[in-house]
């Protein structure tokens, strides 16, 4: 499934409405004047049931020093993910297996323990059982 322009319908005759600089493990909501731009790269094996995507963003965040814009204290950031998906079929049709990698850097050696820590310069790891009914 490629969705490259809002509202597109896919294989499932579902309409999708993407937010275009949205990845998983990433939140913005609460910032002030915030300048992002990500790319996604989607790969379906064929006749299999296994998805898999790799994503990238840049996203420019007001300075940390600026509460007003900035209340959470996060620095601009990178962030890369690499997400596999497999779909069971037949007796364990709808149970899915997604594995999601998500690394975020700053690129500053000059941050705070409180601007970096949790925030940024860290890799995540999930294993997420998804039952669609």
């Amino acid at each position: 499934m490629r969705c490259i322009y809002s509202k597109v319908k896919c294989r499932a005759g579902r309409t999708i409405d993407p937010f275009f600089t949205f990845m998983p493990r990433e939140r913005n909501e609460g910032f002030g004047d915030v300048h992002a731009i990500m790319g996604k790269i989607i790969y379906n094996f064929p006749g299999r049931s296994l998805k898999t995507s790799l994503s990238g963003g840049y996203f420019k965040l007001p300075a940390i020093s600026n509460f007003r814009l900035n209340k959470y204290v996060v620095p601009s950031y990178t962030q890369a993910n690499l997400d596999a998906r497999y779909s069971f079929l037949n007796a364990l049709k709808g149970l899915e297996v997604q594995v999601l990698v998500a690394g975020k850097f700053s690129g500053s050696d000059s941050l705070t323990a409180n601007a970096r820590f949790n925030k940024v310069d860290m890799l995540n790891y999930n294993f997420v059982l998804n039952y669609h009914f």
